[in-house]
């Protein structure tokens, strides 16, 4: 079972700095394989396959407002 849900907010750790992101799709499962995601980090429509083991979770995220911001929010 996924250890992250579509529209979930994020936290990509990779080395010394972290990114916010928004999980886009669950990736399919192989036998073997990392389960892994496509997960927003930016304002356009492409997404990065992620594995879950550079993911973490916000325990706090209920005590804020996470949207990602669209090209089309700035016109």
């Amino acid at each position: 079972m996924p250890k992250f849900e579509v529209g979930e907010a994020i936290v990509y750790r990779n080395g010394d700095s972290c990114e916010i992101g928004v999980v886009k799709r669950v990736c399919d499962k192989k036998d073997g394989e990392e389960q892994g995601y496509f997960v927003y980090y930016h304002t356009g429509d492409t997404a990065a396959r992620t594995p879950e083991s550079c993911m973490n979770k916000i325990r706090n995220a209920y005590a804020y407002e996470i949207r990602r911001k669209t090209e089309d929010s700035y016109q």
